[in-house]
């Protein structure tokens, strides 16, 4: 790219659960992980800044095993990762990592940039240039951070208020939270207002000089977190959520020290990707989304479909509405309502249904599993195990499984027994019995799976060995 990085170290932030992105983001499945374009969110990030530097990516335990695999899918170790034990918000994972790379004797004077996972580049040279720019002012002590000139009065983000005297890199005079209507619409009019992207560049000792002068309290305890994290659940436990806007940056302008905080223009095609309207809008934009929906219209105008399974969806006599379509919920929605989906969510959970934040798909150190077909005493799954992995070797109490290969090539261990199907083999585990399967073939390995029992919840479970470490 004609570039040269020479200190910048890539953070990225994978956190959250995208709930304005219902029924396909889910807390089990957060929109990062959603491959609305030909890849998902977080490994499109990935590449994009390991062309900075070697990122470090923090997550959620919960998290972890999604992780590890798209890191791998984007070329990148595997413990390239650190996984919060609880999710706290930004001002404690970026705190967190300057505390480790400080452990690992980063440079002093190496520049951190902080990437959010989820959000959308379209112009990838600009970007770059961007971060050259970037690079060289956080060298010099200042925060850097990128502002998106508003084209509407939004409160779905926060907003950055600037000295317009220099309008290539204009200081920073005020951070805000995300607005009410009204005052989005005075921000909108001012002129001298960015939303705010959440890219932010730091110098390492200046990263934790700031936090310990403006949040003593989190530092002090991030300070003792242990390299080995042997403390770290503990220590983690009793930290307070924030988020860096409101924790450092809004204190550090209010103090007097937006001199040392500049806001440079986002010129490189960013979206957050925040809603589905958010979706429609960059699909009109000719930025294509991997939707499996075969769409038929009759009399039916500006309508945005989605759907994440091959359907036939047929519209007729109606404008300007959202659907998304997932194997187990519906969406329909106005356009310009999508920003309530969230409050949707809300209410799905208050009626305790497990759709609110589970998919019927589970991603796996080893592959994952769908669930095809489930009722108080049998459950049907079809489980897809990577080339060269392995399941845990594994024991339940109160169920019994009868595995079929469909493709690929298995080997079974029962017991002390082991033995390879191919398709059309099957094998039979009863409960109480240690069994293991593993792919010993150079595709991936498809299985369907029958539970039955007099319960057949995931927590029916006893590890004994583990290649992840869940044992």
């Amino acid at each position: 790219m004609g570039l040269v990085f020479l200190l910048m170290l890539p953070i990225v932030l994978s956190g959250g659960s995208g709930t304005r992105l219902w029924p396909v983001s889910r807390e089990s499945y957060p929109k990062q992980f959603a491959e609305f374009f030909d890849r998902s969110f977080l490994r499109q990030t990935l590449e994009r800044v390991k062309s900075l530097g070697a990122p470090r990516v923090v997550t959620l335990e919960s998290m972890r095993a999604m992780t590890e695999r798209t890191l791998v899918e984007a070329g990148l170790p595997r413990n390239a990762l650190i996984a919060e034990p609880y999710s706290k918000n930004t001002a404690p994972a970026v705190a967190l990592m300057a505390h480790l790379l400080t452990s690992e004797k980063i440079s002093d004077d190496t520049v951190v940039g902080v990437f959010p996972a989820d959000h959308l580049i379209t112009n990838e040279s600009a970007f770059f240039e961007s971060m050259r720019v970037a690079e060289k002012l956080a060298a010099n002590r200042q925060v850097v951070t990128f502002g998106i000139r508003p084209n509407a009065p939004s409160t779905g983000y926060g907003y950055i208020q600037v000295d317009t005297r220099n309008r290539e890199a204009p200081a920073v005079r005020r951070f805000y939270e995300k607005p009410d209507s009204a005052r989005a619409e005075k921000f909108y009019q001012a002129g001298d207002f960015f939303w705010n992207s959440g890219i932010f560049c730091f110098r390492l000792d200046h990263l934790r000089e700031l936090f310990s002068q403006h949040m003593p309290s989190l530092w002090k305890k991030i300070l003792s977190i242990k390299p080995d994290l042997s403390n770290f659940k503990f220590v983690y436990a009793n930290i307070e959520s924030k988020s860096l806007d409101h924790g450092l940056f809004e204190k550090m302008t209010l103090a007097g020290g937006s001199d040392s905080m500049t806001c440079l223009p986002a010129l490189f095609g960013w979206s957050d990707v925040g809603s589905w309207d958010e979706l429609a809008r960059l699909q009109e934009e000719n930025v294509t989304i991997d939707s499996k929906a075969l769409v038929f219209r009759h009399e039916a105008l500006h309508n945005f479909v989605y759907s994440a399974q091959t359907k036939t969806v047929a519209l007729c006599g109606v404008d300007n509405l959202i659907v998304v379509d997932t194997a187990d919920a519906l969406l329909v929605a106005q356009r310009g309502q999508s920003q309530k989906v969230k409050d949707l969510v809300a209410s799905i959970r208050e009626a305790q249904l497990p759709v609110a934040d589970e998919h019927r798909f589970e991603i796996r150190p080893w592959g994952g599993f769908e669930i095809l077909l489930n009722a108080p005493t049998f459950k049907v799954k079809r489980l897809t195990v990577d080339k060269g992995a392995r399941m845990s070797l594994q024991v339940h109490a109160r169920r019994d499984e009868h595995w079929v290969v469909v493709d690929g090539e298995a080997e079974i261990l029962l017991e002390d027994q082991a033995v390879k199907l191919k398709a059309g083999g099957s094998f039979f585990a009863r409960h109480g019995q240690k069994h293991r399967i593993q792919n010993a073939g150079a595709v991936p390995l498809v299985i369907v799976e029958v539970q039955t029992g007099d319960y057949v919840g995931e927590d029916d479970i006893v590890r004994i060995e583990d290649d992840y470490s869940r044992a």
